[in-house]
């Protein structure tokens, strides 16, 4: 008796910790995606930016911030090809502009499935954004609002080993506000918020909790070669939470039940070249205090050029 005991403990462990693998519902927003100036908006015309991001993390913690011993190593890997126009039309007092982004990436960024055994690079869900506005006051102030929807357009597998989709339709308000410091105006202030409102899932019943996501940056702006380039150099960072349940028959036993959260604190480097409207910059943050999801590192690395 007592070896059909432990035998069926350990078959009960067995499909547990298998089940975690298919446990974690992440928003559509990526985390670290903005840092310093996120509130500055691009200059009237068209702008390109590619960003890429490397997400790597061996770690799920539990609903109180413990780690759960899984075993799997994920990468997910997504490239941001971003389209801009910024026009000379004011609304309510603000510069309207417009943007639109379309990932190639290896796996959803909800990070539904903790596997190594991902498929092939695809395109992933689209960001569309109608609404931009920006104010501004030179060497003083940037204020950002914005409202966009990400489309479910990307791959559904439906061993999801092969999906680049979220497989919903979100909805996301943001909110940023970037203040220039000091005589010379040197030191930048950056806050942003995002904020994720979800539809239900396609293929599935569950609907991923709406989420709230913090960034913030604290940097300095060295002028070299008699303003020909600027450096950029400061701390950056994150938080973001869960701000209402998980819900639906087909949602994870980890997540039920609870809302996850995450912080993040790094460092990011820029560079601005302002006669050529081209900028460079690379962040790296690492993560601590997850609940409910996992805890990795955030790589982003950016260029952006204004015609």
């Amino acid at each position: 008796m007592k070896v059909w005991k432990w035998t069926a403990v350990g078959f009960a462990m067995i499909l547990f910790y298998s089940s975690l693998l298919l446990a974690q519902e992440r928003g559509q927003y990526i985390p670290g995606f903005t840092g310093l100036n996120s509130a500055v908006q691009p200059p009237p015309g068209f702008t390109y930016a590619n960003f890429f991001i490397w997400y790597p993390t061996d770690r799920f913690n539990n609903s109180d911030g413990n780690e759960v011993p899984l075993n799997f190593d994920l990468d997910l890997v997504v490239d941001f090809n971003v389209l801009a126009y910024t026009s000379n039309v004011k609304l309510l007092g603000g510069t309207y502009g417009v943007t639109f982004a379309a990932p190639l990436l290896n796996q959803s960024v909800g990070l539904a499935v903790l596997s190594s055994d991902i498929g092939s690079f695809g395109i992933g869900d689209i960001y569309v954004e109608p609404i931009n506005l920006g104010w501004k006051k030179p060497n003083v102030w940037d204020v950002k609002v914005a409202y966009g929807f990400v489309a479910p357009t990307g791959k559904f597998d439906e061993e999801g080993n092969d999906t680049t989709t979220t497989d919903y339709w979100g909805h996301e308000l943001t909110f940023a506000a970037t203040r220039t410091l000091g005589g010379p105006k040197l030191y930048q202030i950056s806050v942003s918020t995002n904020w994720e409102f979800h539809q239900g899932k396609r293929h599935e019943d569950v609907t991923v909790g709406n989420n709230m996501t913090l960034e913030y940056g604290f940097g300095r702006t060295l002028i070299k070669n008699q303003g020909k380039y600027l450096v950029q150099v400061g701390a950056v960072g994150y938080a973001e939470f869960q701000l209402t349940n998980d819900s639906g028959s087909e949602v994870g036993p980890l997540n039920r039940g609870h809302k996850d959260y995450v912080f993040g604190l790094g460092g990011e480097f820029g560079v601005i070249w302002p006669a050529s409207k081209f900028n460079f910059f690379a962040r790296a943050i690492p993560e601590f205090g997850a609940h409910s999801r996992t805890q990795g590192f955030t790589f982003v690395v950016g260029a952006g050029k204004s015609f």
